[in-house]
């Protein structure tokens, strides 16, 4: 485990208080508001090692990677029409890792439709 800077801790925080699954560059742009001098290569190091320490969630879609700091269990559905991306959460409201009866653990689970938005588009 890497040790907890002030760059490692922004950074953290900044995903834990977001629910809009950016990419590093979007990060990179909201944390200089509080450290301005903080280098783009500190941010893509710190949300390296802070998604192999599975402290947030990485996955990419349409070959962009972006990033999700709520580790509470929940599926990404993302709109294929204008590439929103919002969370479905259990409605057991669990807090505890997803894992199959053979132990394979969960982390992430994407699923492609169409948003409500898009929909009202097609049928007009």
């Amino acid at each position: 485990m890497q040790r907890n800077t002030k760059q490692r801790t922004a950074v953290l925080e900044n995903l834990r208080n977001r629910r809009d699954h950016p990419t590093a560059d979007m990060v990179y742009v909201s944390v200089r508001e509080t450290l301005p001098n903080v280098s783009k290569g500190t941010i893509y190091r710190n949300l390296k090692n802070l998604t192999d320490e599975w402290q947030i969630i990485s996955f990419t879609e349409n070959g962009v990677e972006h990033f999700d700091g709520v580790m509470k269990p929940h599926v990404h559905y993302i709109c294929k029409e204008c590439g929103q991306i919002d969370d479905l959460f259990f409605e057991d409201d669990r807090e505890e890792n997803v894992t199959t009866e053979d132990g394979f653990y969960i982390r992430n689970v994407q699923i492609e439709g169409v948003c409500a938005e898009c929909m009202k588009k097609h049928s007009k």
